[in-house]
């Protein structure tokens, strides 16, 4: 094949330059003039051109690259890329010219309605409890029911806000716009300790209202705290209007958190705060089998029988304590350490649940007593906390739904005192007390498991 000069290969490509030039439609108006560029057709142009041999030649060289490369920049040059790219603009307004003008109408509509929104509603913090107990955290709602301040006003807790809704209830002939109630919803949370609780309502005209939106929070994370640890409960309240919440509060506050095995200080005036004691009385731990088998070897027939008499008692009542024998017996086998101290499980004290006293093998007199009441619980008898200043132990009741109580001295299963001499201790214990009067007084207290739990308040769950 005959081989070209440098001067013919640089005369093709000149002449392919002018004639792409002449096709991409570079000197109509911005391009838009020009028709549409068919390859095919431009190929047969070019071999019309150009002689077979100088077309083979290019063909068969590295020169290729060069002539596709002036091809493709002349053929989809900036002209033609800025029409085609002009006409796709045209046809989307065209289609969606309607749509969009839509969505910037209810864009701007809904700005400005925000703002007069936001310029009628006001809101502030009412209550951030400062210290948040885990122990009770969950049953805050029920602690704090119904609770009112020193002031005599409603105080919600562990959070809430006061919205109010500066509309005036009455509407001057001046006001062109409706001016009336408001739709609030008011949420908190703190982040990676609870969900987001919500709570909602209406605020009139000119009126206040208080939102106190419930925190409920992650046990599984909480009984993995050791030590108080510094949070920011997260406060948001809108406006509920035409399907969108409109902010107009938003509120960071500091608090902290303390284990749940800490028995935290509440606020003064909590109705009935012994009985929080029931929260640590854990009848469903994961040890109540293993007992209740245990217990089964020192009972008749190897069968717990609850306010049933067994063949060889007289009684209902001396068979109920033949049980709490046995369970005082199956913990002592356990050989539990009872740990002495004076006021301890008072406010502010650390109380382990009865699967951690099981798991250390030693126990505060609280902890002994709410251990020995988890399993009389989970076993269906009726049992008490006895509250004494400085000290704790257990009651029963003899018979299911009877006046008769027993008790023992729970804090003796960590010796070798016999059943019987517990027994008696925690009879002597309690006429001390009923002698001095100290149950009416309130110094001592008689905590009704049963009743407890019918007002409401449920056992932590502790893995």
């Amino acid at each position: 094949m005959k081989r070209l000069s440098f001067k013919y290969i640089a005369g093709a490509l000149t002449l392919l330059g002018a004639l792409l030039q002449a096709c991409s439609g570079e000197n109509g108006a911005d391009g838009r003039d020009a028709e549409e560029v068919n390859v095919d057709s431009l190929a047969t142009a070019i071999r019309s051109e150009v002689t077979e041999s100088l077309w083979d030649t290019l063909y068969a060289k590295p020169y290729v690259d060069t002539v596709y490369k002036i091809l493709f920049d002349n053929a989809f040059g900036t002209a033609w890329m800025d029409s085609t790219r002009q006409a796709l603009v045209d046809s989307l307004k065209q289609a969606d010219y309607d749509s969009l003008y839509a969505a910037l109408y209810d864009s701007v509509y809904y700005d400005i309605y925000s703002q007069s929104i936001i310029k009628q509603l006001d809101a502030y913090k009412w209550t951030v409890k400062e210290e948040i107990n885990l122990a009770f955290a969950n049953q805050y709602p029920l602690m704090y029911k119904d609770y009112v301040n020193s002031s005599g006003d409603i105080y919600p807790v562990p959070v809430s806000v006061i919205v109010r809704n500066e509309c005036p209830s009455v509407i001057s002939i001046l006001d062109t716009e409706p001016c009336s109630w408001k739709k609030i919803m008011v949420k908190a949370w703190i982040t990676d300790w609870t969900d987001t609780g919500s709570v909602s309502g209406i605020v009139n005209a000119d009126t206040t209202d208080v939102f106190a939106p419930p925190l409920t929070f992650d046990m599984t994370k909480a009984v993995k705290l050791t030590a108080p640890e510094k949070v920011n409960i997260q406060i948001r309240a809108y406006a509920l209007e035409n399907d969108h919440e409109i902010l107009f509060y938003s509120a960071s506050e500091p608090t902290t958190l303390y284990p749940v095995q800490v028995n935290g200080s509440e606020l003064q005036g909590v109705k009935n705060r012994n009985w929080w004691y029931a929260a640590w009385v854990t009848p469903n731990m994961d040890s109540i089998p293993n007992i209740l088998n245990d217990l089964k070897k020192k009972l008749p027939s190897g069968t717990v029988k609850v306010y049933q008499k067994y063949s060889d008692d007289e009684t209902v009542a001396e068979s109920s304590k033949r049980v709490v024998q046995a369970v005082y017996e199956v913990l002592q086998a356990r050989k539990i350490t009872y740990l002495q101290n004076n006021g301890a499980g008072g406010t502010g004290q650390k109380i382990n649940y009865p699967i951690e006293v099981l798991r250390s093998r030693d126990g505060l007199c609280i902890e002994t007593a709410v251990l020995f009441a988890s399993i009389l619980e989970a076993l269906g008898m009726q049992v008490f906390i006895v509250n004494i200043p400085g000290h704790a132990f257990v009651g029963w009741r003899t018979d299911e739904n009877s006046n008769t109580l027993d008790f023992v001295e729970t804090t003796l299963i960590g010796g070798s005192s016999t059943f019987a001499y517990a027994n008696s201790s925690g009879i002597e214990k309690f006429n001390e007390q009923l002698d001095a009067g100290n149950f009416e007084s309130g110094d001592a207290e008689l905590i009704d498991i049963e009743a407890v739990r019918e007002y409401g308040i449920v056992p932590n769950d502790i893995p």
